[in-house]
């Protein structure tokens, strides 16, 4: 297989397009694919960014004695987890089935369990040896015991997001074959029926199964619509849509099990407009470049906070909401991405996805777009609830 910078995500989303021209270089359908999903993936991940920004320092009580910031980013908050995971996982879905064309089922499994079961358990690993290091940088300090660590791994506790992500997938796959509405009917039932669990693996998986099965729904080919909607439509819709998402929040207060669904439809119909709005833009590149890279954002942020903290608090000497906030989510989210697409001038694959020997040593394979939802590609991303 050739492999070029392309496949590594070293060249520059606007490299795509026709130096002087707004005109893509590349197939209409591709370009939605490439450009679209990984805006909404920058969009989402980097909204989990800034969502455990702002938890990290409201667990800090930073700015207690101002109740005004404190009720602002409790909205905020809210705001951002009525959609931005379950964009996540309508994303995975966008390309399952024609991986399963391509691979078949137990060939997409095993690729599942190299670009998803694999950076989740290494990365739990790495989590543990780093321990000691971080401890003293980390809100709630937990002594380390083996017991505890293989029981977090094993429910999924101590870091939901990637077994998630992985179990919710192998449950779609026993669903393909049937019709998309009672596809829909059999995952809103049991998200609807399934008791609430403090195991991950026992509920969660459950309840994104619907997100994920809209976007198998919606598939990767009818991203190609989006291609039709004029961008003053998309900006309409995205205005129409945040306003109702903000109603909604200010007055229902944070998702629950109950309607976490609609809300979270309603929230990523509402990512896609912007992603559409926002296309042939400097935004949209830069946009897709954190997309791209957010299986790394996910995996490496819970150690580029606390650099991002350090240097805003010691150097910069301010705790004030917006320069805090703002440069702790701009560093925790950037350095990320750089180990990403130059995983292979590092060395640094194996990090993100299961290494695959050949004659002649490691087989390189390519950098996806993100594992959160580039099935076509490798696939698997976000993140720890709390910091």
């Amino acid at each position: 297989m050739n492999i070029g910078l392309k496949d590594f995500g070293l060249l520059h989303p606007m490299s795509e397009f026709r130096q002087g021209s707004d005109t893509p270089a590349v197939r209409p359908s591709r370009m939605v694919r490439a450009t679209s999903v990984d805006v909404v993936k920058g969009l989402a991940i980097l909204l989990m960014v800034f969502g455990h920004t702002e938890q990290g320092a409201m667990h800090r009580h930073l700015w207690n004695a101002r109740p005004e910031v404190v009720h602002a980013i409790a909205f905020i908050d809210a705001f951002i987890y009525s959609f931005h995971m379950p964009a996540f996982f309508f994303a995975a879905g966008l390309f399952i089935a024609g991986s399963v064309k391509k691979r078949g089922t137990p060939g997409l499994i095993l690729e599942k369990a190299k670009t998803v079961l694999y950076p989740y358990l290494l990365w739990a690993i790495i989590s543990a040896i780093l321990e000691p290091f971080t401890a003293p940088f980390q809100t709630y300090q937990h002594p380390f015991s083996w017991r505890s660590f293989l029981s977090g791994v094993v429910t999924g506790n101590s870091s939901w997001f990637l077994v998630t992500l992985f179990l919710c997938q192998i449950l779609t796959l026993t669903l393909l074959k049937l019709p998309h509405w009672l596809q829909m009917s059999l995952a809103v039932t049991a998200y609807l029926l399934v008791p609430t669990s403090n195991v991950v693996v026992l509920y969660e998986p459950f309840a994104y199964l619907p997100f994920l099965i809209a976007g198998i729904w919606f598939s990767a080919d009818r991203l190609q619509m989006l291609e039709q909607i004029p961008r003053s439509f998309a900006w309409a819709g995205f205005t129409v849509l945040i306003f109702g998402q903000l109603t909604t929040i200010y007055f229902v207060g944070p998702v629950t099990r109950w309607n976490k669904l609609p809300i979270g439809i309603a929230g990523i119909t509402m990512l896609f407009f912007l992603a559409q709005a926002l296309r042939q833009t400097r935004a949209a590149s830069v946009l897709r470049w954190y997309g791209e890279g957010s299986l790394a954002i996910f995996l490496i942020s819970p150690f580029s906070y606390g650099l991002g903290r350090e240097f805003v608090v010691r150097v910069l000497h301010t705790i004030r909401p917006l320069p805090y906030l703002g440069l702790t989510t701009l560093i925790a989210s950037s350095f990320p991405p750089i180990i990403w697409y130059y995983q292979r001038t590092l060395h640094s694959e194996w990090l993100f996805r299961w290494p695959e020997s050949r004659k002649g040593g490691l087989k390189r394979t390519p950098a996806s777009g993100s594992p959160i939802a580039d099935d076509a590609k490798s696939v698997g991303s976000v993140m720890n609830r709390a910091e």
